[in-house]
């Protein structure tokens, strides 16, 4: 396919633009921003595949928003061998198509049959797969192509061939084998749902067939069973009648044995009567010595708290003039502190005014360059408000003046030279001026855009310069243009000027600068008129302070003296504190001492008093229980309840024996084992005619109920599929050596037919990388691996510049091989090698120049001078 030309008319923000392509080489179309270059593919895109009344987004996306205008888009192209010129207008009631198509034949068509039929012709001519892998959009992710899908691969197919393109046939069977194969495996590798289902068809009847042998074997067991349980039935009856009357044998022996050990229980309750008696009467006993043991203990307490308060008397004493003493020293150790603390707040006061003295002097000298900065800034600022010369439109004017010296040096060489001679006197017109000609001064002239001369009421010449000349006046004058429009921007007349204003400007900047930097460091954290108030304090406080001052000694004659008088001070204040903390402790510890002297003494005297009266509860608790009963009586009743706990036992002892000869623990074991044997047997009785009723009834449901039948088809089925498993696992198994076959084959194809391609990269490529380049290409012809001065790497390793100049390449690389015939369709470049550095932009340019005589390349750009070295591109400048 190949574009003639394209016209946009209200298609998003351009209003009416007309371009037309060189059908066989490069096409560069220039132009700014935001005035059409993009629209162009998109356009034909747009009217290739949108209906003129449809109400997509895409529509909506390019009508403009600054009219109500419908977008139009007309292309003039050439296609296989049809050339057709196709419009349309996109409106959802008002839409037109109309397709005048010239050759092979000609034909005018509109509306939809009209894009049906476009739609028909691109279908038959173009690969649209191609057309979208050899365009680069603006803003576009950047991935290389892929061409395994287009019209490349059956052209270097036809190319490893030696020309003869590969029959109709060979391609079915491929498709057929592929086909074969997709029936039996999936794209992994793996057993495809129809085998799985077929297999899985022959494991579940083979289940069935389990399922019904089971079923039979379970009928045949269950008849043998019953017979069996009836057996077994009447030895359960005889054995259950045996164990029964075991069972009543035992049951009398245990009643005897339970006789005896009601006895024991009696006997048992009487010894513990007895035991609790005696324990009564020795407990009585203990009471009494605890009560005798008591009375001893208070009189030995209260002995001996009596000498403790005698040795407390003279510790007392002690304490308490002790105290009295450290109270008395920590009063005059306070005195002092007080002289101490009042002659070091008069030191530092005369260390601080010293201090302020300075500190009033250097603020001073802050706040003075503070103002003196302020003025230099406010002068600063008034040049930089007035002035708008800087470095960079200084250096816009100084290119726009080169600009100018080059156009007028290009003007003046370019234009004609004309020598006016007289051969006598004569008075003539040269361009409306009058001058007069003599033999002996000749008048020279450039002519560069129109000249004339006039010899009254005799002769009229005019001498008009050709196309290159008035171009260079164009030039010349644009550039003029551009240099006044720059000086008056900047309020300047010449190059001098704005460099002179300009040096103004930075002078100035660095005085604003300074100033800056001056306010910054000597305000710090604060205001000029709080700078201006600390010095107004400290002025003040100077003044003040002498009158303030007590006079008991002369002010020092210096901050040095002054420090050294405060900090003697200060040290003296700070030992006077250090001796009232240690008066203050003494006085502390013995006032801890005396305090602790007069407690023992009162808590002495408080338990003397607590021990008498314990002593004397004591001995009255002794009395009162001697008056109920006497220590004699409490020693004859003890005795006598040991004797009664004796007999009781010997009593207990006589008939555990004979309870223990019935051995009572065997008995009640045996006992209890005849009941459950005998529980058991009736159960397994009950147990055993449950499951003859079960077994009768199962035989009498089901029977054998067709299962023979049953298990017979079951057997046929299984066969059946068995047979039917094993002809498709052969099929499939036949069906991948096949397809593995012939997919090694067309591999070794595909490495003969992909060389044409890489050569053509490559080719291309050494332009741009010099003579070691090298390409690997994948599966989908796309480059996977770049090789250059010997090092190979993956294409997503290399620079972004390096990936999109392969991108470029490879696309040319594409349109050369598939379009020498006019055949393929054209490379689209928007904008693209942003990323290429000017040497790679130079190389580029070669390769891209090299590859237009075998295609059509359209190249959409807003820099020119990106694409300045394709040598033998046509451009196209678009108005802005």
């Amino acid at each position: 396919m190949r574009l003639h030309r394209i016209s946009l008319k209200n298609y998003r923000g351009v209003a009416d633009c007309a371009v037309e392509f060189s059908i066989q080489g490069i096409t560069v179309v220039e132009g700014d921003n935001e005035v059409g270059k993009t629209c162009i593919p998109e356009a034909v895109n747009l009217i290739f595949t949108v209906l003129d009344d449809s109400g997509k987004q895409t529509v909506k996306a390019v009508r403009p928003v600054h009219i109500d205008a419908d977008p139009e888009v007309e292309v003039e192209i050439t296609s296989g061998e049809y050339r057709f010129t196709y419009f349309k207008r996109w409106h959802r009631s008002r839409g037109e198509t109309t397709l005048e198509i010239t050759a092979p034949q000609r034909e005018q068509l509109t509306g939809r049959e009209a894009h049906e039929r476009v739609d028909a012709i691109l279908n038959e001519t173009l690969d649209r797969a191609l057309w979208k892998a050899l365009t680069i959009e603006q803003g576009a992710e950047l991935k290389l192509p892929g061409f395994s899908g287009t019209s490349l691969g059956r052209a270097l197919d036809q190319a490893a061939s030696g020309g003869s393109e590969a029959s109709d046939q060979e391609d079915d069977l491929w498709e057929r084998i592929c086909e074969e194969q997709d029936r039996y495996w999936t794209s992994t590798g793996r057993v495809a749902q129809e085998r799985k289902s077929l297999s899985e068809e022959v494991d579940e009847a083979q289940r069935v067939i389990a399922d019904l042998e089971e079923k039979l074997s379970a009928i045949e067991d269950d008849s043998e069973a019953v017979v069996r349980l009836a057996s077994e039935e009447e030895q359960l009856v005889t054995r259950r009648e045996n164990l029964s009357h075991d069972e009543g044998v035992f049951s009398e022996q245990w009643a005897k044995v339970e006789k005896l050990q009601t006895q024991v229980d009696r006997c048992k309750a009487a010894q513990q009567a007895a035991d609790i008696e005696r324990d009564r009467a020795a407990e009585a006993c203990q009471r009494r010595i605890e009560l005798i043991e008591a009375l001893e203990k208070q009189s030995l307490k209260l002995h001996g708290l009596e000498d403790a308060a005698e040795r407390i008397a003279p510790s007392l004493a002690a304490a308490e003039k002790r105290s009295e003493e450290a109270r008395a020293a920590h009063s005059a150790a306070r005195h002092s502190l007080q002289a101490a603390e009042d002659e070091m707040r008069r030191a530092e006061g005369d260390r601080d005014h010293h201090q302020k003295l300075i500190d009033k002097e250097l603020l001073s000298e802050r706040l003075e360059r503070v103002m003196a900065a302020q003025e230099d800034l406010k002068t600063a600022e008034a040049v930089l408000a007035f002035s708008q010369v800087d470095g960079e439109l200084v250096e816009l004017i100084d290119q726009a003046n080169a600009n100018v010296s080059r156009a007028e040096a290009a003007l003046s060489a370019s234009a004609a030279s004309v020598e006016t001679s007289a051969l006598a006197p004569v008075s003539v017109v040269i361009d409306g001026e009058e001058v007069e000609l003599r033999p002996d001064d000749p008048q020279q002239s450039e002519v560069t855009d129109r000249w004339e001369i006039i010899v009254p009421d005799k002769v009229r010449l005019k001498v008009v310069a050709g196309t290159g000349s008035r171009n260079l006046v164009d030039e010349f004058e644009a550039a003029q243009r551009e240099h006044d429009r720059l000086c008056t921007r900047g309020g300047v007349g010449s190059l001098a000027d704005a460099r002179r204003k300009a040096e103004e400007r930075h002078d100035a900047k660095r005085q604003r600068d300074r100033a800056i930097e001056t306010i910054k460091q000597d305000l710090r954290d604060l205001t000029p008129e709080v700078l201006a108030q600390k010095v107004d304090g400290l002025t003040r406080g100077i003044a003040s302070y002498p009158a303030d001052r007590p006079q008991s000694r002369p002010l020092p004659d210096s901050l040095e003296d002054a420090r050294r008088i405060a900090l003697d001070a200060r040290t003296a204040f700070g030992e006077q504190q250090a001796e009232v903390r240690r008066c203050e402790e003494n006085e502390r510890g013995a006032d801890e001492t005396r305090q602790q002297a007069r407690t023992d003494a009162a808590v002495s005297t408080s338990q003397i008093e607590d021990a008498r009266v314990a002593l004397q509860e004591a001995d009255d608790r002794l009395a009162e229980a001697r008056k109920g009963c006497s220590d004699a009586q409490l020693d004859d009743t003890l005795a006598t309840e040991h004797g009664r706990l004796e007999e009781a036992a010997t009593a207990l002892s006589n008939v555990e024996d004979e309870l223990a000869i019935q051995d009572p623990d065997s008995l009640e074991a045996k006992l209890n084992n005849a009941r459950d044997v005998r529980i058991r047997a009736e159960t397994d009785l009950r147990n055993n005619q449950d499951r003859q009723i079960e077994l009768r009834s199962r035989l009498e449901a089901h029977g054998e109920a067709g299962l023979h039948s049953e298990l017979n088809n079951a057997i046929s089925k299984h066969e059946h599929l068995l047979r039917e498993h094993e002809r498709t696992e052969a099929r499939a198994e036949a069906a991948r050596l096949l397809f593995e076959a012939f997919e090694k084959r067309r591999q070794e194809a595909h490495q003969r037919y992909v060389a044409p391609f890489k050569e053509q990269i490559e080719k291309l490529g050494r332009i741009v990388f010099g003579p070691t380049f090298e390409v690997d290409l994948d599966a989908n012809l796309r480059v996977a691996r770049r090789t250059l001065e010997g090092i190979t790497l993956d294409v997503d390793r290399l620079s972004t510049g390096a990936q999109e100049q392969l991108g470029v390449i490879c696309r040319l690389a594409c349109a050369a091989i598939v379009s020498p015939d006019g055949g393929g369709a054209p490379v689209v470049i928007d904008d693209a090698l942003g990323w290429s550095d000017p040497s790679r932009l130079q190389t580029i340019g070669a390769a891209i120049a090299a590859a237009d005589r075998k295609c059509q390349v359209i190249v959409l750009t807003c820099t020119p001078g990106r694409y300045a070295h394709i040598g033998n591109a046509t451009v196209v400048r678009l108005p802005i």
